[in-house]
């Protein structure tokens, strides 16, 4: 029996090593056509002028899309080849959220887009992400 999308997502979140559990992150929705994780805007997290820093969301957006590429590459081992974000706006609020979309998935790489948005739906950053696609070692 297969494993709900959102229960996957979820147990591929919480087992993505110690570096993401800095970020206290959650799972909001997941289904076959995009995840939604969230973020809550810390102090600790912000730069010297209040908003959150962009390395944060830099890693937030990392982590969110390479999840979100586990999730579609059936079993095979997803690692990030190109990374491209574009920063639109100062990201505040209570919380940040990733919606991840995968919008290429080929044999050898995928492709995932992933948006931020506060909480107002605004959003803030734009990014695209290149994984490769290679078998697990058995």
């Amino acid at each position: 029996m297969d494993v709900p999308i959102f229960e996957r997502t979820k147990q591929r979140l919480t087992n993505a090593g110690p570096f993401p559990e800095l970020f206290q992150l959650e799972l909001i929705e997941a289904d076959d056509e995009k995840s939604r994780i969230r973020m809550q805007c810390r102090e600790d997290l912000e730069h010297a002028f209040g908003a959150m820093h962009g390395g944060a969301l830099m890693s937030f957006a990392d982590i969110a899309s390479v999840v979100w590429a586990h999730i579609h590459t059936k079993g095979q081992l997803a690692g990030t080849q190109q990374f491209s974000i574009n920063f639109l706006r100062q990201a505040s609020g209570n919380y940040i959220d990733a919606i991840s979309e995968v919008v290429h998935n080929g044999r050898t790489s995928l492709v995932v887009q992933t948006t931020l948005e506060n909480d107002a739906g605004e959003c803030v950053a734009l990014i695209t992400q290149t994984q490769a696609v290679r078998p697990l070692e058995q």
